[in-house]
């Protein structure tokens, strides 16, 4: 499943998923955009099992990996009760549409953060982003994977991103020997331990139903205790036209912050 399926990421996730897997979820609240996604995907993909939805709903129970790429904030983008046992979550955007409030509620999912890449050498970003010794965030692997060849040009910015172009920059990351950093999740790293305890927990899941049942009834009472939020944004009663305009602002703010640190201008938070 990819919630999020119609921006920009989403959908090139949506077209390499379906290549690799064959049998996607499609999630946006864009059916005109996702009909056509989902023609794209048919096209390109003869065979391919493609279902559409602009909520999640029961589906999500019947899938084994989820992508969130969503730009939405102050909701629940996903309810993590209706997840099949040992689930994983990719949540790519930034900040991110899972909190780790809700996570916990979920020991037995893996939810990872969007990839981190580990540059070979000696790299040194000449201040501090965030991430452990020579590992980038993946915008500016690529950045870096540009400059190696000599080109200076925009690559993936826009509404739509060519999969010609995701194909190359891997070519590239193969290359100069750009390695898929250590799993992260909610900034901190994931041990083989950790792995193991959620395949124990999802496999004793999985051979009780009832059990997992009741499970589920406790995560739901357990969701209902935590605020709805997505982007660090808290949901609420509806909001005036004032106060999307202000959340708005708020999140220019944070990402116009954010690009200054990345260019050096101040650490990165």
């Amino acid at each position: 499943m990819i919630i999020g399926a119609t921006g920009s990421i989403g959908s090139v996730c949506s077209r390499l998923l379906a290549q690799a897997i064959r049998d996607v979820v499609l999630v946006s609240v864009e059916p005109e955009k996702l009909i056509d996604l989902r023609r794209t995907i048919e096209a390109e993909t003869p065979g391919v099992r493609v279902s559409i939805a602009t909520q999640p709903g029961h589906l999500v129970g019947d899938c084994d990996l989820i992508v969130t790429a969503t730009s939405a904030f102050g909701q629940r983008i996903l309810d993590i009760s209706e997840c099949k046992p040992g689930a994983i979550i990719c949540d790519v955007a930034r900040p991110p549409d899972i909190s780790e409030a809700e996570a916990a509620l979920r020991p037995d999912l893996l939810i990872i953060e969007s990839g981190e890449v580990f540059l070979p050498g000696d790299v040194d970003f000449g201040y501090e982003i965030g991430l452990p010794p020579k590992t980038a965030y993946a915008c500016l692997a690529e950045t870096a994977l540009l400059a190696m060849e000599g080109r200076f040009e925009d690559y993936t910015l826009g509404r739509y991103i060519e999969m010609d172009r995701v194909k190359e920059i891997f070519r590239l990351f193969k290359k100069h020997q750009f390695e898929i950093a250590d799993l992260r999740s909610f900034g901190r790293p994931l041990s083989e331990e950790d792995f193991r305890q959620r395949r124990e927990l999802a496999e004793r899941l999985r051979q009780d139903p009832n059990r997992f049942g009741e499970y589920q009834v406790q995560v739901r009472a357990g969701l209902e205790s935590i605020p709805r939020t997505s982007k660090g944004v808290q949901g609420g009663a509806p909001v005036s036209a004032f106060g999307w305009i202000a959340a708005a602002g708020a999140m220019g703010f944070w990402l116009g912050r954010r690009s200054r640190r990345r260019a050096g201008k101040g650490p990165r938070s």
